[in-house]
């Protein structure tokens, strides 16, 4: 993600999965990511907080979008992933069902559209003849 043009400042996230877990409560409850951040100003890594996601989610990673200095991701249960680079944090959150109703994975995406956050949605329209 690009922060400033002139001069170029560019920061990279980059997210994987823990070497060790720790079996305790916790680990049945979430699904664990390690969560790093480059700065191209002081060209360093720096390690966040662990992103604890509900076990059963995990990162699309096709779908990325970046708005308004935040990253976006769908996740496999149909949420929006959103991490905010100025802030360092992150939060999960969903559409209403009636959004998704009747469409599949492949048909929708994220979109940056004039700085807002956008999910295009295709769907095919089935005609009968005769009918």
């Amino acid at each position: 993600m690009v922060e400033k043009s002139k001069p170029v400042h560019n920061k990279i996230m980059r997210f994987s999965k823990p070497k060790f877990l720790l079996y305790d409560k916790e680990f049945y409850l979430y699904h664990f990511i390690i969560a790093e951040l480059f700065d191209s100003k002081t060209w360093r890594w720096k390690l966040l907080d662990e992103v604890k996601l509900p076990q059963e989610e995990s990162l699309y990673h096709v779908t990325k979008v970046s708005v308004n200095s935040s990253l976006h991701w769908f996740t496999w249960k149909r949420n929006i992933f959103a991490f905010y680079v100025k802030m360092e944090s992150y939060c999960l959150f969903s559409f209403p069902p009636p959004v998704f109703e009747g469409i599949d994975s492949k048909d929708i995406g994220l979109v940056e559209y004039k700085g807002k956050l956008v999910i295009p949605i295709e769907k095919t329209i089935s005609w009968k003849y005769g009918s």
